[in-house]
């Protein structure tokens, strides 16, 4: 609303401004009442001042009230009506009904039936059999005998003997021809067999050996000589020998056999048989059936009954309440200069504006 108020205000004082007519000299008709206007006055040159005003505005505002309205509830009542149900009561009744079976019956016939009989006849046959025979044959065998056989052969014979030989032996504490690094300072007095491997020349020089001891040594003299041995040796020798075998010869022979032969013969005999024969019968059955029977029942039922209730609400409501606020307006004061004129806002040349 204010903001309304606002451009109104500022709208109506441009319209007066518009409004008044400028002279020769430029100057509003206000100005030219006031002075009078010459060639040589200047145009008027306006002044801005603020004033306020006080005005009336509608401001919306929230407001509780207690409103009564009516209301509609349910309340729960009981009431009895009448129903009918049906109840399903069983009825037996007895019926009857046909049925077929099949009974079985012994019946008798004739048939012809053909048998085929055995016939014997004696008849000779001639075979022939395999007889085995025992003859004598010759053949040759190679036999490999062992000869005793005497050969001379060069041998080896050691013919030597045991000498006493004395055995010299390097000194305990003595070094090997080569030490390790670490034992070379103690090559110089003597390095001990653990320490030292081989001494080195240059370290220390080798020890002399002694003879300590002798000892029995045996001297080998391999001598050659020739001597006969005997080898035996394998010989083959053919040696003929005779065997007996055993040859089947072929041999025809006559026996007396029984031939059998089948001759058709057509018999008759009685024969029993069963046939089923249909045979209707009657049986009595029981059938359970179910009738409505109807019955008046007395039933009580819960309905909701509405009904209208004043209540009391709180509501909130707009309201516009009015109020008086300042308003800053524009006041433009003009101010003429001709030959020491000088017309201000006092002289109601003024026009207003509100901003």
């Amino acid at each position: 609303m204010l903001s309304r108020l606002l451009f109104v205000c500022v709208a109506v004082a441009a319209v007066l401004v518009a409004a008044a007519p400028a002279d020769a000299c430029g100057c509003r008709a206000s100005c030219a009442d006031a002075c009078t206007c010459v060639a040589t006055c200047q145009p008027c040159q306006p002044q801005y001042e603020t004033a306020y005003v006080e005005k009336t505005v509608c401001v919306p505002t929230w407001v509780t009230e207690t409103k009564t309205v009516m209301v509609t509830k349910c309340r729960p009542e009981v009431r009895e009506r009448t129903i009918t149900v049906h109840r399903r009561v069983p009825v037996t009744e007895t019926k009857q009904c046909e049925y077929t079976v099949m009974v079985p019956q012994q019946r008798t016939r004739t048939v012809n039936y053909t048998v085929r009989r055995p016939v014997y006849e004696t008849t000779e046959q001639q075979y022939t059999v395999m007889v085995p025979h025992q003859e004598t044959r010759q053949a040759t065998k190679t036999v490999c005998k062992m000869v005793p056989t005497t050969e001379t052969r060069t041998v080896c014979e050691d013919q030597g003997c045991w000498e006493e030989r004395a055995v010299c032996e390097p000194p305990r504490g003595c070094c090997r021809p080569r030490c390790r690094p670490r034992c070379r300072t103690r090559c110089q007095t003597g390095c001990a067999p653990s320490c030292c491997d081989v001494c080195a020349p240059s370290a220390c020089e080798p020890c002399a050996e002694t003879c300590v001891r002798t000892q029995k040594v045996w001297v080998p003299n391999m001598v050659e000589k020739q001597v006969e041995v005997t080898v035996m040796k394998p010989v083959r020798e053919e040696v003929p020998y005779e065997y007996t075998v055993t040859v089947c010869k072929p041999e025809t022979r006559t026996r007396q056999v029984q031939n059998c032969r089948y001759v058709s013969e057509q018999r008759t005999r009685e024969v029993q048989y069963t046939v089923c024969v249909p045979e209707t019968r009657t049986k009595s059955y029981e059938v359970t059936r179910y009738e409505c029977v109807p019955e008046e029942k007395t039933q009580q039922y819960t309905v909701m009954v509405p009904y209208q209730e004043a209540k009391e609400v709180c509501v909130r409501v707009c309201r516009m309440a009015e109020k008086t606020v300042r308003v800053p307006c524009r006041v433009r004061c003009r101010t003429t200069r001709a030959a020491g004129c000088d017309v201000g806002c006092a002289g109601g040349a003024c026009d207003v504006g509100c901003n």
